[in-house]
């Protein structure tokens, strides 16, 4: 895991969320832990496409429970993964 984007993507879920970075740890639970609702979600992949140019496709926001899978999924795509 890169640890550049992992500190990039910690600080832009924590901007959309408006909580401090540290509440977002890797394997924090973004729904139940952090309070987050499908429009957050949504708002956080939004933002994740327009600073890293990513498409995530809608399946893949399923799969999102954590900032771990967060980073996965982009780096996937930054690969060109699906």
């Amino acid at each position: 895991m890169n640890n550049d984007l992992e500190n990039e993507i910690r600080a832009l879920v924590a901007k959309v969320i408006k909580k401090p970075e540290a509440q977002v740890g890797l394997d924090t639970n973004l729904f139940t832990d952090l309070g987050i609702d499908s429009l957050l979600g949504i708002e956080i992949f939004a933002a994740l496409d327009k600073k890293y140019k990513v498409d995530v496709p809608e399946s893949k926001l399923r799969e999102v429970q954590t900032l771990r899978d967060i980073i996965r999924i982009v780096e996937e795509a930054l690969k060109g993964g699906k």
